[in-house]
């Protein structure tokens, strides 16, 4: 299990990338788009204190390895 923060700069460019590939879809709320994400990218949020802060948990070091190969 990997857990990154989004003020890693390297994580943050490659975050940002993918955020902007998957388009957010008419009529859909944040918790639809943040379910897409997770499925998509096999990850998940973990809490944080300091909004807007957050941290994302890839449960596999696999696919932490392709979301930053692919998006970084």
């Amino acid at each position: 299990m990997i857990r990154i923060s989004t003020r890693d700069p390297v994580f943050n460019k490659a975050y940002c990338r993918a955020m902007r590939a998957l388009p957010v879809h008419e009529l859909e709320r944040p918790s639809q788009y943040g379910q897409r994400w997770r499925t998509e990218y096999q990850c998940r949020i973990a809490g944080s204190d300091e909004f807007p802060h957050h941290y994302y948990v890839f449960d596999r070091d696999e696919d932490y390895t392709w979301f930053m190969l692919r998006w970084g």
